[in-house]
């Protein structure tokens, strides 16, 4: 999801004639196709250029099997894209001289820790937009995916998560360093960041109904709503999450008009309809490259990018590419800008596959450049359709084991389990006779526990979202319960791997 679009963008981007020019009535027939071949409930899309939307439609319905329509003030999950609402409004500070991108985090937030005392000394706020932290990549997700944990509460849990490499070593992506950041906007300016952004953003943008907010979000009528595949490749609905502790990183609301207003703010380096929102030194700070990236070479003939301040930055043929792409729980989203053209768009989404996003971002970029010969719509499309067919005609069949017995009586793995960094685990004896978990702080993580082989029970969540998974107890030399581990497909940004779940004694 992060560096996707980049290999693609190098792939176009072979041919040395530019057309700078996008065919709008073309452009409208592949969105139809579009949504056809890849079953897009909805999408909206804006293009701006020279500081006007040339550019805004929407198309499909909010909700699959209903009638109400897309249009371009429908209002859609933006994702990661929210990363650079929250650099810029760190940049609205640097501009007013409250703060400078190179202070230290600690002088804002004391409560900040990370795992080794010498980096929560001298983290500062670049390091915080720029995924250099040592971390894993997507580093914390448990935290905050359906969870009810509060922004504080997850900048204070993680001290807890070791680092993968040295401090500014080399890049992992991140999305709860956005969450720091943000609790800096609240320190500094004495509002929260939800009303910053709103005071002096999203009003001066004219982007009314752009939210962080969940309340704010389902009160809007015009709310696409969220679609994923289910157990039998059906796409279905599904309730959006909150998301407000993790909204800085990834949950704004937006619709592709409302955008678009935000793409001319910054091709136009910080004025919008004559106001000067940001100065120009922000906007040129937030566009510069602060860390390399290394996405390969051939094909793709484009040695790296770079990641500013929210933003991926990818030179081509003299362009300076500026783009981001956006995923939550069924939505995806892209923006692209390239500034020297003036020029941007913006792609929304209600459902959670990313080629949909990718191939228009493709063929947008094919006409810009000229260069039909990297046509890869085709190509694309029957991958998807042949694995979707394989996957529905021979669903995965987990293996089959030998009748054994656990090692201890059903109920005796019942009890209070911790992870450090999360809290509370419980898996408790059902009155059927069995088991069941749910983490104390997250409503999507419960489930029916199945025995399986020997410790082993097979996880069989509630959540269509959550894949099934494995859980194997641990045990000491005097067959007392350890703990337990968790064998589970990586969901969204979340990483199983990152808990040390134990027994709790007490």
């Amino acid at each position: 999801m992060k560096i996707f679009f980049f290999t693609i963008i190098g792939l176009l981007f072979s041919s040395n004639s530019i057309s700078q020019q996008i065919q709008l009535d073309s452009l409208d027939l592949q969105i139809h196709k579009l949504i056809n071949d890849f079953d897009i409930p909805g999408l909206s899309i804006g293009i701006v250029r020279n500081d006007s939307i040339i550019f805004s439609k929407g198309y499909g319905n909010l909700e699959i099997h209903k009638e109400r329509k897309v249009d371009e003030n429908t209002i859609f999950g933006i994702g990661s894209i929210s990363k650079s609402f929250t650099a810029l409004t760190l940049g609205i500070l640097v501009d007013e001289e409250k703060i400078d991108w190179d202070d230290k985090v600690k002088a804002y937030l004391p409560y900040f820790e990370l795992y080794a005392p010498y980096v929560t000394d001298n983290f500062t706020i670049r390091d915080l937009l720029t995924h250099r932290s040592g971390l894993k990549d997507v580093s914390g997700g448990t935290l905050w995916y359906h969870s009810d944990y509060s922004r504080e509460e997850i900048i204070k849990r993680l001290k807890y998560l070791e680092p993968a490499s040295g401090f500014r070593e080399k890049p992992a992506y991140q999305n709860v360093m956005y969450v720091v950041a943000s609790e800096i906007v609240e320190k500094v300016s004495g509002m929260s960041w939800d009303d910053f952004l709103k005071t002096k953003v999203f009003d001066k943008l004219k982007m009314n109904n752009s939210t962080p907010l969940s309340t704010e979000r389902e009160s809007n009528r015009n709310l696409a709503q969220p679609h994923i595949w289910n157990e039998d490749y059906e796409k279905v609905a599904i309730k959006q999450e909150k998301g407000d502790n993790l909204a800085p990183g990834g949950f704004i609301y937006s619709s592709s008009n409302e955008m678009s207003n935000y793409m001319r703010l910054l091709l136009n380096n910080g004025t919008f309809d004559n106001d000067t929102i940001v100065s120009p030194q922000i906007i040129n700070e937030i566009f510069k490259p602060q860390i390399i990236y290394p996405i390969g070479g051939a094909p793709f003939y484009n040695e790296f990018t770079s990641y500013g301040f929210g933003w991926w930055l990818t030179p081509k043929k003299g362009h300076k590419i500026i783009e981001h792409s956006g995923g939550i729980d069924g939505m995806s989203a892209n923006l692209v800008m390239i500034k020297d053209m003036n020029l941007g768009f913006v792609i929304l989404t209600n459902e959670a596959e990313e080629p949909a996003t990718f191939l228009l971002t493709a063929k947008i970029l094919e006409e810009l450049f000229d260069d039909e010969s990297f046509d890869i719509y085709s190509r694309v499309m029957d991958y998807r359709n042949q694995n979707l067919k394989k996957k529905k005609e021979s669903p995965v069949q987990i293996f089959k084991t030998p009748k054994t017995k656990p090692s201890l009586k059903i109920q005796n793995y019942a009890g209070k389990y911790i992870d450090k960094m999360y809290g509370d685990i419980l898996i408790n004896y059902t009155e059927s006779g069995g088991l069941e978990i749910s983490f104390s702080h997250s409503q999507v993580f419960k489930g029916k526990l199945e025995h399986w082989h020997f410790d082993t029970f097979k996880i069989d969540w509630n959540d269509i979202r959550v894949p099934d998974g494995f859980l194997t107890f641990n045990f000491n030399s005097k067959r007392e319960i350890l703990g337990f581990s968790v064998d589970q497909e990586n969901l969204l940004d979340v990483d199983f791997g990152e808990l040390n779940i134990l027994k709790n004694k007490n």
